[in-house]
């Protein structure tokens, strides 16, 4: 039964790596920036950014030295690359599932939760891998550059982060975390990278197109925020406090208010900064410990989907290290009160993420599900789950 259980898990794997090789969305521009730079175009973002034209809602985001880890792929037909990236992405998934087994105490385990972990946050992974979007790459390097750092180093977590910032921006909630924790040589060394990172590409552009390309760069980084499938607490407070304003008009009205864009904005900014001081005085106690530790990461990556100002369904993946935390405690004897939290959290985000998209088929009726932003709720609730229990062990770590 076990060999029969591999066999189908390798499947259907095969099955989605060959569809995300051939019908991927997000990999084909990166490989077709990749193919530029090996021919000397280092046109990286729409020329419409720079002369005020229509910007077209699909193209390259990252900063220019993002481009030149690409260029590999470049040497490669489209399909082979992006099955390569695929292979790459799943050793990355791997890597992290053993990462969160080992913080849990679980390293024999870390199969079975890895496997356990696709009942929760399936919907939200498959769709990433198949995307052949970079996300869970920047993923990957936030827990590589937390487990480094929590191990003393200095270079690996300043490159690891530096890298998934430049790549996604939102990853710098680690860098504030690390100050937290006085991690003052980490996070100098980070911004150092960063530095390094943004004048890089000038010894292959030259300078003055490295900073057209840092001014396209910053564009198109803004002009992504108002895109309609934002699932973060920006999206949300637009879709329901500001008036119809759907740009697909297949989309299902939201609208409940008419508030001013610069009104849901301050609202907006208001909420973030008060869930951001409860979040430092959850972190503040200082309490040793890898499990404490993981839940703490956790909370960054919950709340950095919430917070961002752009946070599309994809990008949910990063709930892959939180289900995967509360799954290791669900295995181990956890004190009094604290299953109910984690039954909540992994619950909802599997409802969210894997079931009730397979109820909500169909065009109009997914639309209808995706308007309401359910992405949103399920991780706000597993953020407030993985808040009590934080809190909870750490107070019993005081108690002790």
């Amino acid at each position: 039964m076990k060999a029969l259980g591999l066999v189908a898990l390798g499947v259907a794997l095969l099955a989605l790596a060959w569809d995300s090789a051939t019908h991927s969305v997000d990999f084909p521009v990166y490989h077709r920036i990749a193919t530029q730079i090996l021919e000397g175009n280092y046109e990286l973002y729409p020329t419409e950014l720079y002369d005020g034209g229509v910007v077209p809602p699909h193209g390259f985001r990252y900063a220019p030295a993002i481009a030149l880890l690409f260029v590999p792929f470049g040497l490669l037909p489209l399909e082979a690359a992006a099955f390569l990236f695929f292979g790459l992405k799943v050793a990355a998934f791997v890597y992290v599932g053993a990462f969160v087994a080992r913080y849990m105490g679980l390293p024999d385990r870390h199969r079975a939760l890895m496997l356990m972990s696709l009942l929760f946050v399936g919907g939200y992974v498959v769709e990433e891998f198949r995307y052949g979007n970079f996300h869970f790459f920047s993923v990957a390097l936030m827990a590589l550059a937390f487990d480094s750092a929590e191990r003393g180093k200095i270079a690996i977590p300043a490159t690891a982060l530096g890298l998934a910032i430049a790549a996604k921006l939102t990853p710098i909630m680690l860098l504030g975390y690390f100050a937290l924790r006085r991690r003052v040589a980490v996070c100098v060394a980070t911004v150092g990278v960063l530095v390094v990172v943004w004048v890089f590409p000038s010894t292959v552009v030259g300078f003055r197109t490295n900073n057209h390309l840092v001014e396209g760069f910053a564009k198109y980084a803004v002009q992504k925020i108002d895109e309609e499938d934002n699932y973060a607490l920006r999206g949300v407070l637009f879709k329901y406090l500001t008036p119809d304003h759907r740009q697909d008009p297949t989309y299902p009205n939201t609208s409940f208010a008419g508030l001013s864009a610069r009104t849901v904005v301050a609202i907006w900014v208001v909420i973030v900064v008060a869930g951001g001081l409860v979040l430092a005085v959850t972190l503040w106690p200082e309490r040793p410990g890898p499990v404490i530790r993981l839940l703490e990461f956790s909370l960054i990556l919950t709340a950095m989907l919430l917070a961002s100002p752009h946070t599309q369904r994809r990008y949910f993946t990063a709930l892959y290290i939180p289900v995967l935390a509360l799954l290791g405690l669900w295995l181990q004897t956890t004190p009094h009160g604290q299953g109910r939290a984690i039954r909540v959290g992994l619950i909802v985000t599997a409802a969210a993420s894997t079931f009730l998209p397979l109820v909500f088929v169909g065009r109009r009726l997914s639309l209808a599900y995706e308007a309401f932003s359910p992405y949103f709720f399920a991780t706000l609730v597993l953020f407030v789950a993985l808040m009590l229990i934080t809190s909870r062990l750490k107070a019993s770590k005081t108690e002790s």
